[in-house]
């Protein structure tokens, strides 16, 4: 008997997206909510000490996006999902050096580790 049959119906879905893409949303969310924890609320992260810390995880392509947060920053922003899934890759992808040019380029240098 499987103990957790709901995830063979539903499995969870991270969607990678290119670097340069991912650091463009998420700047524009961190504009328009105005930080990177007021995105994370506007995306329903609740951590009442940093609710941004998985968005800042997603920027720094940590991990890939959950698709019912990337749903949310879409609408968020008023982008077509089919725009923004165009841009979708395979995690391997997704790697420090094209991270950090793409923050380079968006001026977001503060969030690149030393």
């Amino acid at each position: 008997m499987d103990a957790y049959p709901w995830l063979r119906r539903n499995p969870p879905r991270s969607v990678w997206i290119a670097s340069e893409m991912r650091v463009r949303l998420i700047k524009s969310g961190i504009d328009k909510a105005g930080s990177l924890n007021a995105l994370g609320r506007v995306l329903g992260y609740r951590s009442r000490n940093h609710p941004g810390w998985s968005v800042q995880q997603i920027l720094l392509g940590e991990q890939g996006f959950p698709y019912e947060r990337l749903v949310l920053l879409s609408q968020f922003l008023q982008i077509p999902m089919e725009e923004i899934l165009k841009y979708e890759v395979p995690p391997e992808y997704v790697t420090p050096l094209n991270t950090r040019m793409a923050l380079k380029e968006y001026g977001m240098m503060c969030y690149i580790l030393r």
